[in-house]
């Protein structure tokens, strides 16, 4: 029940996977626009890069490792007052976006928050974009 999904999370026959090689139809946007604007902000990233190494996790646990790679700490040193903020950006704004991709599966009563096995398309895409942005810090 609490799952979160819209109701145009039906997109794709499996989780995870995008089909890049589908065409735009009728002014709808490609697959790959869909993707990269699920990619396209940081923290949505990061939450994937957290998952793909503890597969299940909650939104506190997640607010408070993201906090801490944004203010370069260590999880233990990141307060309340760090913490705060992140967690009401993913809970009102990315995690749902992420779900209505299939790229995470969430449950906003319980803050539960689970790895989505990937496309190989999708994993050489995140394993690209996490090795670039690596290269910059």
């Amino acid at each position: 029940m609490g799952d979160y999904r819209s109701e145009n999370s039906d997109k794709r026959s499996a989780p995870g996977e995008f089909r890049l090689d589908t065409p735009a139809v009728g002014g709808q946007r490609s697959p790959i626009d869909e993707l990269l604007s699920a990619l396209s902000h940081r923290r949505r990233r990061d939450v994937l890069y957290a998952l793909s190494e503890n597969e299940v996790t909650d939104v506190d646990s997640l607010a408070t490792t993201i906090a801490a790679r944004e203010a370069d700490l260590p999880p233990e040193q990141i307060d309340d007052d760090e913490r705060e903020p992140v967690l009401i950006d993913l809970y009102h704004n990315h995690l749902p976006k992420l779900a209505d991709h299939n790229l995470v599966e969430y449950d906003s009563r319980s803050g539960a928050v689970r790895w989505t096995p990937l496309s190989d398309d999708l994993e050489q895409i995140l394993e690209c974009c996490h090795a670039l942005e690596m290269d910059t810090e």
